[in-house]
């Protein structure tokens, strides 16, 4: 098809030089395309808007609800969770890491439902003491007993009284559960190495002391009161990162002798020079074991790369291990994967003979 721009000139236009749309685009739409052009704007100005306020865009009407998962199938956006029809583009997603994709999926809720009370690992997300990926699938939702609900796809209920309702606090725009109410209900609720991880989070963080978190177990309501306090009551409150902390829990929880975290040690051939060493044990017999969680992490992350070089960070991890070894009569090798299918790591730590605690 051709086109005169003006009377008497000589030039043309074709249908190639338009921008390229989908075919049938406009089949049976009812729109045409100045039409989808505008509504192409308004939708890509307000996923612009939705990022700048760390948030996804979802359809207010029918037709933008079609528009929406039209420009999905095209792959210009992502629907961020199956149980919720909110979108991102897909540059701008890949951009975040998982927990502050989370996080804007709890907010783009919260600003949906204002009326929403988020609580356990979802409020935990949102206090940011919960960065573990296996606990993002799922949203969490206080509720009373006129509101509660059977769980379904995603989304779990938990009932709360009205009082403690009332009690909620505001962080980052999203109606949760208070910092007590968060802890005891992600400790009574997990196993004892995930809610671990919670406690610990607070500890570093410096939210709550261990106290204040001892109280809050011993007054709320809820069943599995014992099953909080010990996760508190056991807490090392000296470990690093998530993964520090489970695998604490676990050879805890496996019967090992609780280890010292973060012990240092100092280098004997050059005093000036100390290391930090994920877990220790110091034995009735006189033996130093040091067991060390892989950080896979420090080799991935750029800014945790030293002098930017992945080959000096190579290097000066072989020269760390190798002075601690100098020192310790035995020094194991753990992985996220060994404490989380425990008998690897049980396998490892009896092999290097890490004391057991007496039965009874």
């Amino acid at each position: 098809m051709q086109v005169r721009l003006q009377g008497d000139t000589k030039m043309w236009i074709t249908r190639s030089l338009r921008p390229h749309c989908p075919k049938n685009m406009f089949s049976n739409t009812g729109i045409g395309y100045g039409t989808f052009m505008r509504t192409n704007r308004v939708l890509t100005d307000r996923c612009i808007e939705t990022e700048r306020q760390r948030l996804y865009v979802w359809g207010r009407t029918a037709a933008e609800r079609k528009m929406l998962r039209r420009r999905e199938q095209a792959g210009e956006l992502i629907r961020v969770h199956n149980s919720w029809p909110c979108y991102a583009r897909a540059d701008s997603w890949n951009m975040l890491n998982p927990v502050e994709q989370y996080r804007r999926l709890v907010r783009t809720l919260a600003l949906q439902h204002p009326s929403w009370l988020f609580g356990d690992m979802t409020a935990a997300a949102m206090y940011g003491i919960n960065d573990s990926l296996r606990h993002m699938n799922a949203v969490h939702i206080m509720t009373n007993r006129s509101q509660h609900s059977h769980n379904w796809g995603s989304v779990r209920y938990h009932l709360l009284t009205d009082a403690e309702r009332s009690q909620c606090a505001v962080v980052d725009g999203v109606r949760v559960t208070s910092l007590g109410r968060t802890v005891f209900d992600c400790a009574r609720r997990l196993d004892f190495p995930d809610g671990m991880c919670v406690v610990e989070s607070v500890l570093r963080n410096r939210l709550m002391s261990r106290s204040g978190m001892r109280e809050h177990c011993q007054t709320l309501s809820g069943k599995f009161r014992a099953k909080a306090l010990r996760v508190v009551d056991q807490a090392p409150g000296g470990t690093e990162n998530g993964g520090e902390a489970y695998t604490y829990a676990v050879i805890v929880d496996e019967g090992f002798m609780a280890p010292h975290v973060q012990e240092v040690i100092i280098d004997q051939h050059d005093l000036s020079r100390s290391y930090r060493v994920d877990f220790s044990w110091h034995t009735s017999h006189g033996r130093f074991i040091v067991a060390e969680l892989d950080g896979r992490v420090k080799y991935r992350d750029p800014s945790m790369l030293k002098n930017g070089s992945l080959e000096e960070t190579i290097i000066s991890e072989k020269e760390r291990e190798e002075n601690i070894r100098l020192q310790a009569d035995e020094v194991v090798r753990l992985s996220f994967g060994d404490a989380y299918h425990r008998q690897r790591l049980i396998w490892k730590l009896e092999k290097a003979g890490v004391p057991r605690v007496p039965r009874g």
